[in-house]
């Protein structure tokens, strides 16, 4: 199947693949093409010859027409009823009082159809607010809630990182991301550190959490009793990215090794059993598991 990248302008939108269905284009053309508001005027970015059946989740949007000098005029109209109908919306919201953010306004390519993308914590009864909108403007009203990571792609910003946002750059899906993820990375559980301008949780969080799950599987839980080269001792914390440990050892002596020089690796201690400081012989020889710490790809 060939498919062609467009940019349709919008950081969240570009280089989206589309299904030219027989448009002969080449890259830098403009192209009418289907976007979620409507007919929208894109840029061919590259072509591809083909395109993997198994990526393709649901069908591809079209190429419509190769642009026409009367297509590219019309854009300057649609930016100017995008700016009209922000600044519509945002005095009518203003007057009813609704408890909700305008956050987007898009129009398509001929104008039959204004899309208003707002943030709310609720669901809104906004039917006073399309009926004024469509007087107006003269035109059908679409209205759209997005969450609060959508607000982020939208809008934009600079994160704590120096660098724009992920989600306005090249993120296209918000995978969901849990608390889990920054326990095991063992980062400090602040809100403040934790959270990405929209206020829900990082996604960079997830980027290396795949990572941090396989070495938490070859590393010896917490509370293990493991014999290392310097004796034996109970694994007290575990490092995941430098695949260290820090082993207590019969005497109180805490020490830090590398997970790669443990001699044997015996199995977790229940919490009632293990002791109070130092290794105790409460395990013994009889907790070890003879032989080197098991690979869980094998």
């Amino acid at each position: 199947m060939k498919t062609v990248r467009i940019s349709l302008g919008e950081t969240e939108y570009q280089e989206e693949h589309y299904d030219p269905r027989g448009v002969k284009v080449r890259p830098g053309d403009y192209v009418v093409v289907e976007t979620r508001w409507g007919q929208g005027l894109g840029r061919v970015f590259s072509t591809f010859p083909l395109f993997p059946e198994r990526k393709i989740t649901e069908p591809l949007p079209a190429v419509l027409r190769v642009a026409t000098a009367r297509d590219r005029a019309n854009e300057e109209r649609v930016r100017r009823l995008e700016t009209d109908g922000r600044a519509s919306c945002s005095r009518k919201i203003a007057e009813l009082e609704l408890p909700m953010k305008l956050v987007d306004v898009k129009a398509s390519l001929d104008r039959s159809k204004v899309t208003f993308y707002f943030y709310a914590d609720e669901r809104i009864d906004f039917r006073e607010l399309v009926k004024g909108l469509a007087q107006q403007l003269r035109t059908r009203i679409e209205m759209r809630q997005i969450r609060a990571r959508d607000v982020g792609s939208k809008l934009g910003c600079v994160g704590p990182c120096g660098r724009e946002l992920c989600c306005k750059t090249f993120l296209k899906e918000f995978d969901p991301i849990s608390v889990r993820m920054a326990k095991d990375q063992n980062l400090p559980l602040n809100p403040s550190k934790l959270a990405g301008m929209c206020g829900r949780l990082k996604c960079c969080l997830r980027y290396e959490h795949s990572m941090y799950e396989e070495v938490k599987r070859r590393l010896p839980k917490v509370g293990s009793p493991v014999e290392a080269p310097e004796g034996i001792g109970i694994v007290k914390t575990r490092n995941l990215l430098t695949e260290t440990l820090v082993i207590e050892l019969e005497d109180g002596a805490q020490i830090t090794v590398k997970a790669a020089d443990l001699i044997h690796v015996g199995p977790p201690l229940d919490d009632a059993d293990a002791p109070r400081s130092g290794c105790g012989s409460g395990y013994g020889n009889g907790g070890f598991r003879v032989g080197p710490i098991p690979d869980p790809t094998n």
